[in-house]
């Protein structure tokens, strides 16, 4: 999906939804407007992906999704998160930011079933729905600030 989209000079955020197995990707428009899936990743080959997208966009920030318990509180996966956003930040020299990730996937799963399709034939597209709507939020949440 990544080679169908032009090369740009403009800057971009990335989201990433970090699985156990997988890795969900969206990236945004140059406007900062839209959340586009972008591809799912093995979690081994993670580094390369990354390097992949930042040699083709500027991005500006990545976006990761942090699991928070329902009750807000960090769990074993969110201190997970946060080595894996650490790792990221110091071998790319890029901003991370967390944001709050709850119900991403259940989402991603609801809007999938609403298309008629089945979230349990193809994780790999939950997990690329649920980055872009992890970005979306963040997304959303800068323009209401402006």
């Amino acid at each position: 999906m990544i080679l169908a989209m032009t090369n740009s000079q403009e800057e971009r955020f990335l989201g990433i939804d970090y699985g156990t197995k997988r890795i969900g990707i969206a990236i945004s428009d140059p406007l900062f407007l839209i959340a586009t899936p972008l591809k799912t990743v093995d979690r081994k080959k993670i580094d390369e992906n990354i390097r992949e997208i930042l040699e083709r966009f500027p991005v500006k920030k990545i976006i990761v999704g942090y699991p928070l318990r329902t009750d807000g509180k960090k769990g074993k996966r969110a201190e997970e998160v946060e080595k894996f956003a650490k790792k990221i930040k110091e071998k790319f020299n890029v901003e991370i930011e967390l944001w709050d990730e709850r119900f991403s996937t259940i989402e991603a799963e609801r809007l999938m079933r609403d298309r008629g399709e089945k979230p349990s034939r193809d994780k790999k597209r939950v997990d690329r729905i649920a980055a872009s709507l992890i970005l979306q939020s963040y997304l959303d949440s800068i323009r209401e600030e402006e």
